[in-house]
């Protein structure tokens, strides 16, 4: 029996999961949390072999509550389970303790390969974070950016829509992401290039021809 906490802060999210993962007789949801902090008491109290986590836990964050869990419930293995994925993140996230990563938006019975494979000590990457870090292998080999990371395709749209003058929050509409992510991107993006301000930003862009000067 594989014993699973999950973590979301959308209670029909958990809802459904639960009744979908329950739906095998060799799982059992033995708790559920909507924040961060609940996740890593939970995870500390029940033991988990498997913690389900959400990157966008409020109290806590995910990558946060990840490296906690690890520290106090070694046996338990966490998979990220979320919308978003970023070379950034993806990274935060391994280096956390993570040993798998999946998308919302990936089929369903991705998630149970996920977990049969984290309750057997091996690690999952769905089909889309596996192109995400054969990108990024591919990148650094042939495209380093003043000596550093490669930027991702979002990262360089993120850099040209600001560079155009929209705002954070008019980006994150614009693109249907966060504005939480946006700053994550925009600052990541900064850090590779080495980028100070705006008007850096605009250099930049103009530079790489995302904009016409």
């Amino acid at each position: 029996m594989v014993r699973i906490l999950l973590a979301d802060d959308h209670r029909i999210v958990r809802r459904g999961l639960c009744a979908f993962l329950q739906s095998r007789s060799d799982f059992h949801i033995c708790a559920e949390a909507s924040n961060g902090r609940e996740a890593i008491d939970l995870a500390i109290e029940k033991k988990p072999d498997v913690a389900v986590i959400d990157l966008e836990l409020p109290v806590i964050n995910g990558i946060d509550a990840t490296r906690m869990i690890r520290r106090g419930a070694p046996e338990t293995q966490i998979l990220i389970f979320t919308a978003e994925i970023t070379e950034t993140l993806l990274r935060e996230a391994i280096c956390a303790g993570a040993c798998g990563y999946l998308l919302k938006s990936e089929a369903d019975d991705q998630i149970v390969t996920a977990i049969d494979a984290l309750a057997q000590g091996r690690a999952f990457y769905s089909i889309a974070v596996s192109q995400k870090l054969f990108e990024r292998a591919a990148g650094v080999n042939t495209h380093r950016m003043n000596g550093g990371l490669p930027l991702t395709t979002r990262e360089r749209e993120i850099l040209r829509l600001i560079a155009e003058g929209h705002s954070g929050k008019r980006i994150a509409l614009l693109l249907g992401i966060s504005y939480k992510t946006v700053e994550t991107h925009r600052a990541a993006a900064m850090r590779k290039l080495q980028l100070r301000s705006i008007a850096g930003i605009v250099r930049y862009a103009v530079r790489e021809k995302l904009i016409q000067a």
